[in-house]
């Protein structure tokens, strides 16, 4: 089956637009209703991370760009 992608959106901002519409805190349960995620380049690695407006725990979500896991 085809997978269907907007026009000029890449994966990569794909997949922030999918940890935009699950913003709920792990540690507080608050819901950050569009809330923003900080998006840096390391080291061969893509680091997603976003903090918490309530209690201010860090989320990360690391894609490793050597083909490593």
């Amino acid at each position: 089956m085809a997978s269907r992608r907007r026009g000029g959106t890449t994966p990569l901002e794909l997949y922030r637009e999918r940890l935009r519409e699950s913003p709920r805190c792990g540690e507080c349960g608050y819901t950050d209703e569009g809330g923003e995620w900080q998006t840096a380049y390391r080291e061969r690695r893509l680091v997603y991370r976003h903090v918490c407006p309530r209690c201010g725990a860090i989320e990360r979500r690391v894609f490793r760009l050597n083909g490593e896991n």
